[in-house]
């Protein structure tokens, strides 16, 4: 394993599997975001409590904001495990928890270190490895499970398979780095065959008879489709168990609605509610996904982005209100809006580019500036939580942002 990671990263997952390794309690909370690659992370650490003889329990959430965090802490003692969420909200997880909890984050997006005898951050953007591109949330839980139980893992090295697709890391052609590695122990383990089609792998999941590519959609149709129903449950169990008739018809179910309130959107930018300023294009859901999770308002951007009534030179940024209620944890005092924002395919090259700033760095700017918690941010793909009220003030500092960086280029 050491050839994919260098020294210090390494070094770091020990430090990690040591936490675990040390733990003397009884019970491990995973909290854990509800797309493909948070559920198969979930699945991941819940096989490692299992084997590890802790009690683990598993709470979804759509994004990390304080009052989430205080409600988790305030009421759970024992470990608690960030995934594929809170790496740019360790600080914020630190204050909130005060010592109360031993706390690992294993994320893969952007984050920023912390020094805490309570809250260690398991991060590979902070070695300089990019999560966008050579990690999942997955497979970073893989080699985390691999570093304490190596042959269990292996057993399930699949999952990581399925998270890394499901978070579109095959989209150059085929998964690459750590997302490689876990596919090849997969693959030697006859978990997984790869078939080839022009220059695209698919991945079929020998234990399922099926591919990844179409495994993963519905994983993350059930959690942020189906998030106020917490399907997401069904989800992680489909993970080991595959998916039975009465799960395939709740997915169909799911996908039917989301289809509804999709289209019936489409025709409302259409019709005039998509807002253009100088850099950006936006609109706002409010309530109209409902019941569906505030996931949703990123999976609506990432499918009209390079839709024709849309401008291919401006930043996509879509509002969805947050509910109040959040399954696992029951009610929030916050008055808040979930923001996701992705690039049309033309101003991401120029994003990858270096020609123009990418969402990694507009998203946390303007969310700082309105007094929002940005934390699961790539550089074409974003999403933080503001105050509600505050959506124009955020578009004027996102556009202040993009406008200083120009200035800046020359």
């Amino acid at each position: 394993m050491e050839e994919f990671l260098h020294q210090e990263f390494f070094d770091w997952v020990e430090i990690a599997a040591d936490c675990i390794r040390g733990y003397g309690g009884d019970g491990v909370t995973v909290v854990h975001h509800n797309d493909a690659d948070g559920l198969c992370s979930a699945a991941l650490l819940k096989k490692l409590c299992e084997y590890c003889g802790f009690e683990a329990e598993l709470i979804c959430i759509e994004k990390v904001y304080p009052a989430v965090v205080e409600k988790i802490h305030s009421s759970r003692d024992g470990m608690v495990i960030y995934t594929d969420l809170g790496g740019l909200a360790a600080d914020m997880i630190d204050k909130i928890n005060a010592g109360r909890n031993m706390v690992l984050i294993i994320d893969h997006h952007p984050a920023k270190d912390i020094d805490s005898d309570y809250v260690h951050v398991l991060d590979p953007e902070l070695a300089g490895i990019s999560g966008d591109v050579f990690v999942s949330a997955s497979s970073l839980n893989y080699i985390f499970f691999r570093a304490i139980a190596k042959e269990e893992a292996i057993n399930h090295a699949y999952i990581a398979v399925l998270g890394s697709v499901g978070d579109y890391h095959d989209r150059s052609g085929g998964v690459l780095g750590f997302d490689r590695f876990a596919l090849e122990e997969a693959i030697d383990a006859g978990q997984v065959r790869v078939r080839f089609e022009g220059a695209r792998e698919r991945y079929l999941i020998t234990k399922f008879g099926e591919y990844a590519d179409v495994i993963a959609p519905r994983l993350t149709t059930l959690g942020a489709v189906g998030y106020e129903e917490r399907a997401y449950r069904v989800g992680i169990k489909a993970c080991f168990e595959g998916f039975d008739e009465e799960t395939l018809k709740k997915v169909e179910r799911l996908e039917k609605l989301k289809d509804e309130k999709f289209n019936q959107m489409m025709e409302r930018l259409r019709n005039g509610e998509l807002k253009i300023g100088e850099y950006t294009q936006w609109f706002h859901v409010r309530d109209f996904f409902y019941p569906m999770g505030v996931k949703m308002v990123g999976e609506f951007c990432q499918l009209i982005k390079d839709m024709t009534f849309l401008k291919d030179n401006l930043y996509l940024v879509g509002f969805q209100n947050q509910p109040k209620f959040i399954p696992d944890l029951g009610e929030i005092e916050w008055d808040a809006v979930k923001v996701s924002s992705r690039t049309p395919t033309p101003l991401e090259r120029l994003i990858l580019r270096g020609k123009m700033p990418g969402l990694d760095y507009l998203i946390p700017k303007a969310s700082e500036a309105v007094g929002g918690f940005a934390d699961a941010t790539h550089r074409v793909a974003a999403a933080t939580v503001i105050d509600r009220g505050k959506e124009e003030e955020f578009i004027e500092a996102f556009e202040k942002e993009v406008r200083n960086y120009e200035a800046s280029c020359g």
